[in-house]
């Protein structure tokens, strides 16, 4: 009898310590150091333009869809549809495309929200829809007219022209 009492006192002594352990360890005391990196999954992906972040939350909509590239340039319209807050899409692209080097140039917002972004080459137009069910966002990027320059005055005579009499 006495030596199954001292067996069960053991075992619960183990577990109240065993408790604590992990008690203290769920407080950051005596816990390993946890790696930020293996424990954080990305916000979103590349997809057709390679400095152009998308949420992981948007679906491609391939039939709403249009891109063209030649080895110079890729330009198009991309369509994604999701299940997302307008507010908070609008939010992650403020966020996101500045650190591919976009800069916001102008933002429009209430029932859509129009987003423009520049970079010296090519310009990047966010159009944010709130539909009932989903959230649409279109993504218009296209090389600049003016290659980021500054565009000189021409002044030119007017052009005449020769109307049948």
């Amino acid at each position: 009898m006495h030596k199954i009492f001292m067996i069960t006192l053991a075992m619960v002594s183990l577990l109240v310590l065993g408790g604590c352990e992990s008690a203290l360890q769920s407080h950051g005391e005596n816990a390993p150091a946890k790696s930020t990196q293996s424990m954080s999954k990305p916000v979103g992906m590349y997809q057709e333009f390679d400095d152009v972040l998308i949420p992981n939350d948007m679906d491609l909509d391939n039939k709403a869809s249009f891109v063209f590239e030649t080895p110079q340039f890729k330009t198009g319209i991309v369509t994604y549809k999701g299940r997302v807050d307008a507010v908070s899409l609008a939010n992650f692209f403020e966020k996101e495309l500045p650190k591919d080097n976009w800069r916001l140039r102008s933002k429009m917002k209430y029932n859509r929200t129009i987003m423009v972004f520049e970079k010296p080459d090519r310009d990047c137009i966010i159009n944010i829809i709130d539909e009932t069910f989903n959230t649409i966002v279109e993504i218009m990027v296209a090389p600049r007219q003016d290659s980021g320059a500054v565009p000189q005055e021409v002044r030119t005579a007017p052009m005449e022209e020769n109307l049948p009499q």
